[in-house]
């Protein structure tokens, strides 16, 4: 009977008894990864944006210098030159041509790539100057493909109160 008793009882052996052993030296290092991935992605991003910012900035300032407001609309996203506002915007970029003369130079101050369910904009601040003064612009642009978009336009300048 001792060897029935026996046999129907599991030996428990002692690596069963072992407590599950987390692998955290492993976790550290999958985090770890997985922050450089995250890092390098935000940095990338930011550099292609700030690139793509610059040139696009540039291309409206030559737009505008000479007078393409047509053109800036039409290659613009379909949010900045709505049907009803686009007589608004054409004499609106009149204006600044008019009162600040042609862009001459600009210098980037900051920029912010954000994702939304919408798309992916890029914001860019630019001191800028102009003929007739300085002038604080803010260009938002979405981005299409490998290009930007103009999205929305804000221009600040003491020059343009005059």
């Amino acid at each position: 009977m001792d060897e029935l008793n026996q046999a129907s009882v599991p030996a428990v052996t002692q690596e069963q008894a072992k407590p599950k052993r987390i692998l955290w030296k492993w976790s550290l290092i999958v985090s770890g990864c997985l922050l450089a991935f995250l890092m390098w992605q935000c940095g990338s991003a930011l550099y292609s944006g700030s690139k793509l910012a610059d040139q696009a900035a540039q291309h409206f300032h030559q737009q505008l210098n000479r007078a393409e407001f047509e053109q800036i609309c039409s290659e613009a996203d379909p949010g900045f030159s709505e049907p009803e506002k686009h007589d608004e915007l054409i004499t609106f970029l009149q204006s600044v041509h008019k009162k600040l003369g042609n862009a001459t130079g600009e210098k980037r101050q900051n920029l912010n790539v954000s994702s939304t369910t919408g798309g992916t904009f890029v914001t860019a601040n630019f001191a800028s100057q102009f003929d007739t003064g300085e002038a604080s612009e803010t260009f938002v642009w979405r981005k299409t493909g490998d290009s930007l978009r103009l999205y929305r336009y804000n221009l600040n300048s003491k020059a343009f109160l005059k």
